[in-house]
């Protein structure tokens, strides 16, 4: 009986809080829109890559989903990005906004896996000896 209460409380406390849909995703402005091309602000985005895809969403209607594109080009010295769009549901216009998701780090490239190597090492040397 305790066992089954302290399991239940586990899984409530880890359990999230709401839901993490967009929170991973990088919000742009789109500067102008041509007849199937969207031009986005990369202002402090420098990670922003041609071949990257995106999605626009009108945030008046609540993040509705507008239209998906794909990166064509970046010109890092006027900060934009040229995309095409690959398909919309309603007539893409400057008041929405475009959604990028970072791309991860490679699991090799990531800090925490190196501090937690040279810990481990560390902690396995003492207690060798």
């Amino acid at each position: 009986m305790r066992l089954a209460f302290v399991a239940g409380f586990a899984a409530l406390a880890l359990a999230p809080s709401h839901a993490r849909a967009q929170e991973t995703a990088y919000r742009f402005e789109i500067a102008s829109v041509g007849d199937s091309t969207v031009s986005l602000s990369t202002e402090r985005h420098e990670w922003v890559r041609a071949g990257q895809k995106g999605i626009a969403v009108d945030p008046m209607r609540h993040d509705a989903l507008v239209a998906r594109f794909v990166i064509l080009k970046v010109d890092p010295a006027k900060k934009r990005a040229l995309a095409v769009v690959t398909g919309q549901t309603t007539q893409l216009t400057t008041n929405h906004v475009a959604l990028i998701d970072r791309p991860m780090k490679k699991w090799y490239a990531q800090p925490t896996l190196w501090i937690g190597t040279v810990v481990g090492v560390a902690i396995g040397a003492v207690v060798a000896h």
